[in-house]
């Protein structure tokens, strides 16, 4: 959709749902059509690749969060400065803003263009918008708003409260470097275990407020935590696909909350999933093999899919503030280099790689 002045910026994207090998750097419209009354333009400085960022590449969840034009610029988590103040005041020109691109329901059913975040300018719409903290980077604020919120919002959701222990797998990941901290430093947790490889990882997860952290390549942790007389989890937290196999390690009343693997029905109509078809392949919550397993313990199982809340990502932007909680960043990557490792290719495929500690990059300014 060409702006009206023939207006235009550089974007990474992709003109098809596929491999990785679809993205590409491209020129599209600068933002236009959208409410100037409840968003603003942001400059980007800097943009986060997430693993779901690769479910949506390849159409995974297209029944779900539908593209509303190719090419569509990829990535969701951004930080930057306000180049277009809303019609409704709440920022002005030129302060620096951090946000989660979710877009909102006047878009219409399929996402555009200019809601993407790999990009020289995006649209956020106010309600996801966040005053950059002062102490970050523009890189480190952008590495925060999926991995933050999904982190708060599982924690919050299973119950975690002060004196609890908890399980949280792939630790090193992150979500799993968020939630070590939130569960530790914010929550309280007395008790947090989790998974990583020997080495930099498990050094990083200690760090990070880990009590124990169990080398996935040499243990189980089933096998370490899952006996009669073990000292189980008053909570579970799954991010690595594994929460069927913690129904041994939870305890009796505890809860185990995964964002990993294929979500119930429950979950995508909650989140906003309304094609029909959806019910022909994805199983309600009580059918889950994962649930049942809980249930047999007496435990509770359930899916978790980010929702937008500008309340929880102002009480991240305080911790983060307040040094309760910090940024881990795998690296930075150049937006303008076409360079398989040190440009913007180097970020995406390290972030499907699944083995980044913390968070990838992409710098724009």
């Amino acid at each position: 959709m060409a702006h009206p002045n023939g207006k235009t910026m550089s974007s990474i994207g992709f003109s098809k749902h596929g491999k990785t090998s679809e993205l590409a750097k491209n020129s599209v419209a600068y933002p236009h059509g959208f409410d100037a009354r409840n968003n603003i333009v942001i400059k980007v400085h800097a943009a986060a690749v997430n693993p779901v960022d690769k479910a949506l590449l390849s159409g995974d969840l297209k029944m779900v969060f539908p593209v509303a034009t190719f090419p569509h610029v990829i990535s969701y988590d951004v930080a930057g400065v306000v180049e277009e103040a809303d019609l409704e005041g709440k920022f002005s020109v030129g302060q620096p803003v951090f946000a989660r691109l979710f877009g909102s329901p006047k878009d219409g059913k399929k996402t555009p263009w200019y809601r993407g975040a790999m990009a020289e300018y995006c649209v956020a719409d106010t309600s996801n918008v966040v005053l950059k903290p002062e102490n970050l980077s523009f890189e480190e604020a952008a590495s925060i708003p999926l991995v933050g919120m999904t982190a708060l919002q599982v924690l919050k959701a299973s119950g975690l409260k002060e004196g609890d222990s908890i399980f949280i797998s792939g630790g090193a990941g992150g979500v799993g470097t968020m939630a070590i901290q939130l569960a530790k430093h914010v929550f309280k947790a007395s008790r947090v275990v989790t998974t990583a490889s020997k080495g930099e990882k498990e050094k990083l997860c200690k760090s990070l407020g880990a009590d124990v952290v169990v080398d996935y390549k040499t243990s189980n942790f089933v096998e370490v935590y899952g006996g009669t007389n073990a000292d189980k989890f008053d909570v579970c937290f799954d991010t690595t696909g594994e929460s069927l196999q913690m129904s041994s390690i939870v305890n009796d009343g505890g809860r185990i909350v995964t964002i990993a693997g294929m979500a119930t029905l429950e979950e995508l109509r909650r989140i906003g999933g309304t094609a029909w078809i959806l019910k022909l392949f994805v199983k309600r919550k009580a059918k889950r093999k994962e649930h049942k397993a809980a249930q047999s313990v007496n435990a509770d199982w359930n899916y978790l899919f980010l929702s937008p809340s500008h309340a929880d990502l102002s009480t991240l932007a305080s911790h983060l503030k307040s040094g309760a909680i910090k940024p881990v960043l795998d690296g930075v990557w150049d937006f303008h280099s076409e360079d398989d490792n040190d440009g913007w290719k180097g970020a995406f495929n390290r972030s499907f790689s699944g083995r980044a500690m913390g968070k990838c990059v992409v710098k724009i300014v």
